[in-house]
Formats: C-alpha cells, sequence, structure tokens
C-alpha cells in the first residue's frame, strides 16, 4: 500500500527532506546513549552531505547541523553536543518588526538620505565647511537627476530644494553660491561609444 505525504507527519525542515528525519525518529528510540552518540553523528554527516556532497562535517557549519538535529528530534534529544542545544521558545519566536520611518519624504526624486545630510550640515558652525557641504549635497542631488532624467537639472532649482529643505538655518549666503555657479560640473561628459559600435558604423557606411 502506497504511503502520501499528505498522510505523514509535517516537515520540520524541508531542506533534509523525510528520510533524515525519518531517522531522527528512529535515533531517539535507541536506548544506549553511547551507540546514540554514534547515530547523531552519521546522521550529521548525511546532513552536510545532501548541502555539500561531502560527508565530512565542516567546523563553522557544526553547530548549525547539530541546531537542525534538535530541531527534527523537537528538541527531546539526549546526546552529547560539544555545543548548547537551542530552546523551542527561542525558534518559536517571531523576529521583532523593523522600524520604518513614517514620515513623507518631501522629494522622492531625492531621496531620504539627502534630508538627513541635509540635517548634518546644520550641525556644521564653520561656514566654509559648510558650504563645501552644500556643493557636494548639490552635486549628489544632480548626479541622482540624471539617473532617471535626459536632462540635467539646472544649479536653480537644485539650491531650491536645498533652500526648502534647510529654511533660514544656514550660516552661509546660498545666493552666493547660485551666483557661482558651483554645480554645473555633474555628468557633462558624453561616454564613449564602445568599439563593436564603431565597428558595425564603419561596416554599414561601407555598404552604402
Amino acid at each position: 500500500m502506497h504511503t502520501y505525504n499528505t498522510t505523514e507527519t509535517p516537515l520540520k525542515l524541508r531542506e533534509y527532506g523525510r528520510n533524515v528525519q525519518k531517522l531522527v525518529v528512529q535515533l531517539q528510540q535507541v536506548k544506549d546513549k553511547a551507540t546514540r552518540n554514534q547515530y547523531a553523528q552519521s546522521i550529521l554527516k548525511i546532513m552536510n552531505l545532501l548541502h555539500t556532497g561531502n560527508s565530512k562535517l565542516p567546523n563553522d557549519q557544526a553547530q548549525k547541523y547539530w541546531d537542525d538535529l534538535c530541531i527534527l528530534a523537537d528538541y527531546k534529544l539526549d546526546v552529547d553536543s560539544p555545543y548548547p542545544m537551542p530552546s523551542k521558545e527561542l525558534y518559536m519566536n517571531r523576529p521583532q518588526r523593523l522600524a520604518y520611518s513614517k514620515q513623507p519624504i518631501k522629494y522622492r526624486h531625492c531621496g531620504r538620505h539627502i534630508e538627513l545630510v541635509v540635517k548634518k550640515v546644520l550641525e556644521e558652525t564653520d561656514p566654509a565647511k559648510q558650504a563645501d557641504m552644500l556643493v557636494s549635497i548639490g552635486k549628489l542631488i544632480k548626479n541622482f537627476s540624471a539617473a532617471w532624467n535626459k536632462d540635467n537639472m539646472d544649479s536653480n532649482t537644485v539650491l531650491s530644494i536645498i533652500q526648502d529643505l534647510v529654511g533660514d538655518k544656514l550660516a552661509i549666503d546660498i545666493e552666493k553660491l547660485r551666483s557661482q555657479n558651483t554645480f554645473n560640473t555633474v555628468n557633462s561628459v558624453p561616454k564613449a561609444k564602445s568599439k563593436a559600435y564603431r565597428r558595425k558604423k564603419v561596416s554599414v557606411a561601407s555598404k552604402i
């Protein structure tokens, strides 16, 4: 009579399959502890063989296999393990949810990191360093824009974004940066054509 998976005990760790899980069940039924330790070592080698194709147990993965063996035994395994057995509560507990910022991004094409960097600029008290930081931020904004748009963003737009983010808290005159036109040095050089493109262009021209 055939045995179907729907009638079997659910798999605890799918990566090892049902046969390894059955071996662990048989391991728990062995009464002699010394024999259980030998069988446990053999099962660990099988588990590593399924993962790596090698029966030799690596030192850096040994603890993982011991933990998985304990999980397959439903945390009821009495063997001499070189590592502490994991607790069922630790395995069953869900990890804490990541705390995402619910504050909306003011300029989505710049991203939230630009807003965070601009806040760091306000912490700088030296006007010269503050101006250098603003120039770097402006060039970064232009790079972000050039990655998604064919037309480069002009300096006035960049300064308007920065000014809107910082408000009136700067120690420098932002109009001075506007007059210096400091952001027009980004992505102005077109990319060179590849050799394959040039060869294709020459071959097409020869046929005309």
